[in-house]
C-alpha cells in the first residue's frame, strides 16, 4: 500500500491482502498493479471528507458533532474507511468507545 502523509511525504507499508480487499471496497484506497493499492485520502483529508459529508452531524444523537467514530471498532477488525466511519459528537464518541454499533444502541436505550 503506498500513501502520503498530510505533509506530503510518501509513505509504504505491506499488507494482507484481505485488508487490502477491504480497503478497496470500501472506497479507501484504489488498486495501481496486482501489486500495488493507494490510499485515496491523507488522515487530514479523510477526517474532513467524514466530517462535511456527515454535515457535522452526531450519527448517534444528531447533535453538532466533530469526531470520527468507527462502526466497527477498529479493536474489532474495523478499518478507516469511508463506509466505516461516521460523524460523531464527543460524548457518543467517548460513551462508545470499542463498543460493537448494536451494543452501543442497546445500552443507550436501557439507559
Amino acid at each position: 500500500m503506498r500513501g502520503k502523509t498530510d505533509k506530503g511525504r510518501r509513505w509504504v507499508q505491506d499488507t494482507d491482502l484481505e485488508t487490502a480487499v477491504n480497503l478497496v471496497r470500501e472506497h479507501a484506497a484504489v488498486v495501481v498493479n496486482r501489486h500495488t493499492i493507494r490510499r485515496l485520502y491523507t488522515n487530514k483529508s479523510f477526517r474532513q471528507y467524514v466530517l462535511t459529508r456527515d454535515n457535522y452531524t452526531c450519527y448517534f444523537c444528531g447533535e453538532y458533532g466533530d469526531t470520527i467514530d468507527h462502526l466497527v471498532p477498529r479493536a474489532k477488525g474495523g478499518h478507516t474507511t469511508p463506509m466505516n466511519c461516521v460523524c460523531a459528537c464527543h460524548l457518543c464518541n467517548q460513551s462508545k468507545a470499542d463498543k460493537n454499533l448494536e451494543d452501543f444502541v442497546t445500552d443507550e436505550e436501557e439507559a
